[in-house]
């Protein structure tokens, strides 16, 4: 059974969110507000306080809020979201308000401040605490990653010649959406020959041709965490020009995975694979990052690239998916996720990083 940490997250947040800087706190990020408070509805607001703190909703979800959110009191909205906020604000004697500069729109941040109230950023973004994942989100994430796994091996079977992107595809998302996965994370990926030279293509009704690489991409969902992998595959024949590319790529994947550590920059992660793929020539081919958060949304933080700032700490869970794309000729991208732990990374993907699928 799922059982999620939110009371305790919502405790120690508010504690540092309420720094002394500001008299209240609004967060309307739902993913944040689902991280503090459970709830999986789509209008909500949360409005913290330092003697008292608020969940709000709309009518459409008073009886999922009741049964959601237990540790802190639900009001329902009764009139605009601007009167409802300026009430909470007045009911604490709140004169100051920290908002999430990047989910408030100005519009409603004009609105407050014609209202009278002082707005200011939100110092700590909550997104910081969400790096750091608890037992219960890596839990949720883990099985996440075994629906992903156990619906790509029903599948496999279908990535052979004659077979086309889209037909893979969506028998992969039905096979997710049949083990549970509530959502899909992002739209599947599957693309062969030279199309694998695009690292988001989009699913064609191209057929898949002997001698093609082929590279999937896809995602599964628990308990709103999500999951995120990749893997290339050569049909027929493994040796040559892409079976070298595949190699150095697995090469780089790995170079990543061992220099995970708590303390290691992220750049210095993504430095780990890219250095590998450079020393090899293919440097201008690989052209996006080394990998990104992945939890209550597919892409977060921490960044794993060579802007990324900060250093990996216990319980972060990111992945590492070095890539080389060769214009006309096609790509190669493996992707596996990684835990940091107190002494190094562990891969929660299992599924081989074998190339040859026929």
């Amino acid at each position: 059974m799922f059982r999620d940490n939110n009371a305790a997250r919502f405790a120690s947040v508010k504690k540092i969110l309420l720094d002394g800087k500001s008299d209240a706190v609004l967060l309307t990020s739902l993913r944040n507000v689902r991280y503090l408070s459970g709830f999986t509805g789509s209008q909500a607001f949360i409005f913290l306080a330092r003697k008292r703190s608020f969940f709000v909703t709309d009518g459409r979800y008073e009886t999922q809020a009741g049964s959601e959110v237990r540790h802190i009191p639900v009001m329902i909205e009764s009139r605009s979201r601007i009167d409802a906020i300026t009430s909470l604000a007045e009911r604490c004697s709140a004169r100051t308000l920290a908002v999430e500069y990047g989910d408030v729109n100005m519009e409603m941040f004009n609105a407050l401040r014609k209202r009278g109230l002082r707005m200011k950023p939100l110092d700590i973004p909550v997104e910081r605490f969400r790096m750091i994942k608890d037992d219960a989100e890596i839990s949720a994430i883990t099985k996440a990653v075994r629906i992903a796994e156990k619906a790509f091996l029903k599948i496999k079977p279908m990535i052979r010649p004659g077979t086309r992107e889209v037909d893979i595809a969506l028998a992969l998302e039905h096979e997710i959406r049949m083990l549970g996965s509530a959502k899909l994370p992002f739209d599947t990926i599957v693309a062969s020959g030279a199309r694998a030279a695009l690292p988001h293509a989009c699913p064609t009704s191209r057929k898949l041709r002997k001698g093609d690489t082929v590279i999937l991409d896809w995602g599964a969902e628990w308990n709103g965490y999500f999951s995120d992998m990749t893997r290339t595959f050569i049909l027929g024949g493994t040796g040559g020009e892409k079976r070298r590319v595949y190699d150095i790529v697995l090469e780089a994947r790995d170079m990543a995975v061992n220099s995970v550590r708590p303390g290691i920059q992220m750049k210095d992660i993504d430095k780990a694979a890219r250095e590998r793929i450079t020393d090899a020539g293919f440097g201008k081919y690989f052209g996006h990052g080394t990998g990104h958060g992945v939890g209550l949304e597919v892409h977060e933080g921490p960044r794993v690239s060579m802007m990324g700032t900060g250093a990996a700490e216990p319980g972060m869970v990111f992945t590492i998916e070095p890539g080389i794309y060769l214009p006309g000729k096609g790509g190669v991208r493996i992707e596996d996720m990684v835990i940091v732990t107190q002494t190094g990374a562990k891969v929660i993907t299992r599924l081989p990083r074998d190339p040859d699928i026929l």
